[in-house]
C-alpha cells in the first residue's frame, strides 16, 4: 500500500511539474470583444507562436479596459491591446494630460512602467480616436478638408453624435465650441450605432464617429483632420508586463515589428473585413502578417 501511495504521489508530483511547465510556456494575451481588438490580439499571437517555441492563448471577453487592466495587474495576462487616452484618463486618473501625440505616448509609458511594471511596446501606427466625419458629396461640394474647414458652414449643418459627448466637459462638446470656435446650426443626440445611418439618409450632415469604425469604409464617410488636436491622442498599442520580458526579452522586439506598420486606413480595412465581410478575426490578422512577410504562409 505504502509502495502504491509513494507512486502515485510521484506521478502526481510529475503532473504538477508538466503543468507548471506549460503555463510558463504559454503568454496570455487579454482582448476586448469587438473585432479590432481581436485582430491585433490575433497578430500578437501568430508573431509569437512563429518566432518562438512559446504558446499563445487569447483570453477573449474583457468587457472594457478596467477589466483588462486588473487583470494584467494580477497577471492572469501578460499582454494587452491599449489605448493611449483611454489608460491615461482611466487606468491612471489624470484629468489633463498632453493633446501632442509624442508627448501623451511617453507620459503614458513612463507611468505604466513606473506604477505597474508594464511596458508600452512603440504604436501599430493608428488612433481611434472621436472623428469628425461627413458624406464625401458634402465633403465636395463645401471643400471640407479638416475640423476648421467647416466653419464657415457651421450655422447651416446638423450635427448627429452620441448623448454623452454632447455634456462631457474635457472633451464634449462646449469645450469643442471653445476651441474651434463655432457651433452647428443643430445637434441631434442619438445612440452611436446609429448615426451612421442617420448621415447616409441626410438626417443629418456631420457625425462624430470613432475613427477606425469599419462603416466609415461602408457608408463612404470621409474623416475631417482634428487640426487643432481637440481630442486626446487614442494612439493603439501592445502592453507587456516587465516580468514576462524579464523570461523572454526577444518578445519585445517580435512584438515590436508591428509598430508603426498599421495606420487608421488599414486598420479601418481590416475591421471592415471582420465586421462587414464577416471574416474571422484570427484570419484576418493570419492573411495581413503574411502580407506583410511577417509569418510565413
Amino acid at each position: 500500500m505504502k509502495k502504491l501511495m509513494g507512486c502515485l504521489m510521484l506521478v502526481l508530483l510529475i503532473f504538477t511539474m508538466l503543468a507548471g511547465c506549460g503555463k510558463d510556456d504559454t503568454v496570455n494575451i487579454g482582448s476586448q470583444s469587438w473585432s479590432e481588438q481581436l485582430i491585433l490580439s490575433n497578430m500578437v499571437k501568430l508573431l509569437i507562436e512563429d518566432k518562438t517555441d512559446l504558446k499563445a492563448k487569447i483570453v477573449e471577453g474583457l468587457g472594457s479596459t478596467p477589466v483588462v487592466h486588473k487583470a494584467q495587474k494580477n497577471g492572469d495576462i501578460q499582454v494587452s491591446i491599449r489605448y493611449v487616452g483611454t489608460d491615461l484618463s482611466g487606468s491612471l486618473g489624470m484629468t489633463s494630460f498632453p493633446t501632442d501625440p509624442k508627448e501623451s505616448f511617453d507620459l503614458v509609458s513612463k507611468q505604466f512602467e513606473k506604477k505597474f511594471k508594464q511596458t508600452w511596446l512603440p504604436p501599430f501606427g493608428f488612433e481611434n480616436t472621436y472623428a469628425f466625419t461627413v458624406r464625401q458629396d458634402v465633403a465636395d461640394k463645401l471643400k471640407l478638408e479638416k475640423v476648421s474647414d467647416v466653419a464657415p458652414h457651421a450655422e447651416k449643418l446638423s450635427l448627429g453624435t452620441d448623448n454623452g459627448w454632447l455634456e462631457r466637459v474635457q472633451d464634449g462638446y462646449p469645450a469643442f465650441q471653445k476651441t474651434y470656435g463655432f457651433k452647428f446650426g443643430k445637434t441631434s443626440p442619438m445612440e452611436i450605432g446609429l448615426v451612421y445611418k442617420a448621415v447616409k439618409n441626410k438626417d443629418v450632415d456631420v457625425v462624430l464617429a470613432y475613427s477606425t469604425d469599419p462603416r466609415l469604409k461602408d457608408y463612404n464617410l470621409k474623416t475631417l483632420t482634428d487640426d487643432k488636436r481637440f481630442f486626446p491622442s487614442y494612439q493603439c498599442a501592445a502592453v507587456v508586463n516587465d516580468d514576462l520580458l524579464k523570461k523572454h526579452p526577444e518578445l519585445k522586439g517580435i512584438i515590436a515589428k508591428l509598430g508603426g506598420l498599421i495606420d487608421s486606413k488599414t486598420m479601418t480595412e481590416l475591421n471592415f473585413k471582420a465586421d462587414v465581410e464577416k471574416k474571422e478575426p484570427a484570419d484576418v490578422a493570419k492573411e495581413f502578417l503574411e502580407q506583410k512577410g511577417l509569418i510565413k504562409k
